[in-house]
């Protein structure tokens, strides 16, 4: 499905940025001046690949102008020359799809159009190398059209893990970082907080305060709030996603439950160690 903007906006979160990544005055950093603004904008400018890759039909001229292929996720800033219905997500080169989880477009006073994507690339396809797929449609003509980009892979390279103290249920954190962002998991084992995040999102009343989130904190400071909230609903437990800002330095990482009713938790927090990759 085409539609002409997206639309997920991440949380805020408390960084203060490098003198560099400040001075940073790319496309990425261009669009963070947007309503679809992100912390890790200014930080994909650095890291990112200047692509410049265009394709001109029918008049319209759209570029990739960035891109950086990190773990499993793509990001690729771009501008088109006037208005086009864009597909939400990247195309790969095998046909299979990378769909989007967070960016933006605006139309410029000029009537061009800057943009960025974050997608999200399936585990059976991630490779060295991968080609990433632009596609869109001209709104005049209606023709779809495919703008391509050969990306180089970049690992994940540091990686923390930690459990949660609480007696109540299990709570276990795998988290990962490359040069973009915090990201990761937390996997809590608890048929009442299943069963209250299950009646909650059918409309019902759950007997259990559930956990809505996890916060970063670093020694006893707090980094950033995350508002992802469960991902998923298991039949024992709940899985949440975790994003937060990049960090050079990982020491002192806690997470801490925030409850829907009692609020956060420091006594249940869960602190985060190096894990050992094979």
């Amino acid at each position: 499905m085409f539609r002409k903007t997206m639309v997920l906006l991440l949380a805020a979160s408390l960084l203060i940025f490098s003198a560099s990544a400040a001075c940073a005055s790319g496309l990425f950093s261009e669009m963070n001046d947007t309503e679809y603004s992100d912390e890790r904008l200014p930080v994909l400018d650095q890291v990112a690949e200047t692509v410049s890759k265009s394709l001109t039909e029918s008049a319209v001229t759209v570029e990739i102008s960035q891109a950086y292929y990190e773990g499993n996720r793509v990001y690729i800033s771009y501008r088109a020359s006037s208005p086009i219905l864009e597909q939400d997500g990247l195309n790969l080169g095998d046909g299979a799809y990378a769909d989007i989880i967070a960016g933006g477009s605006i139309q410029k006073e000029d009537g061009s159009v800057v943009g960025w994507k974050e997608c999200i690339v399936p585990e059976d396809e991630l490779a060295d190398t991968q080609l990433f797929f632009l596609v869109y449609t001209i709104p005049e003509t209606n023709e779809k059209y495919m703008l391509g980009v050969q990306l180089q892979h970049h690992e994940y390279d540091r990686f923390l893990q930690g459990t949660s103290p609480a007696s109540a249920y299990q709570a276990r954190a795998i988290l990962y970082t490359g040069k973009v962002d915090l990201k990761g998991a937390v996997i809590l084992t608890s048929p009442e907080q299943a069963a209250s995040w299950q009646a909650w999102q059918e409309g019902e009343e759950g007997g259990t305060d559930v956990i809505g989130c996890w916060n970063l904190y670093q020694n006893g400071e707090l980094v950033s709030c995350d508002l992802f909230g469960a991902s998923e609903v298991l039949s024992d437990g709940v899985a949440f996603s975790v994003m937060f800002p990049f960090m050079e330095d990982l020491s002192g990482l806690t997470l801490v439950p925030e409850y829907s009713e009692a609020g956060e938790k420091p006594d249940e927090a869960i602190d985060l160690e190096p894990a050992n990759q094979e």
